[in-house]
């Protein structure tokens, strides 16, 4: 009876030493992914900034009222956005 506790003690230890190595492998992937992915969207945040500040982008009037008037912008990298501008 003595040797199928000990059995079963080492191999639950077994089970939980590989069960956490997978998972602090999953955490370390899922945090270098979002940390890539995250850094691409602020790159291209920060590119599309530039272009409405040196004004690389196509305008176009969507909606004009007396009191507002709705542009849609669309930047050189394909990023559209609107502009509403009040009166």
């Amino acid at each position: 009876m003595k040797i199928y506790s000990l059995i079963l003690i080492f191999s639950l230890i077994i089970v939980g030493i590989v069960f956490n190595l997978f998972m602090l492998n999953y955490i370390y992937k899922k945090t270098i992914y979002n940390n890539r992915i995250f850094i691409e969207n602020i790159n291209l945040i920060n590119e599309t900034e530039n272009l409405f500040y040196i004004k690389g982008y196509a305008s176009k009037t969507i909606y004009n009222t007396d009191s507002a008037t709705l542009i849609k912008i669309t930047f050189n990298n394909n990023i559209e956005g609107i502009i509403i501008q009040e009166e």
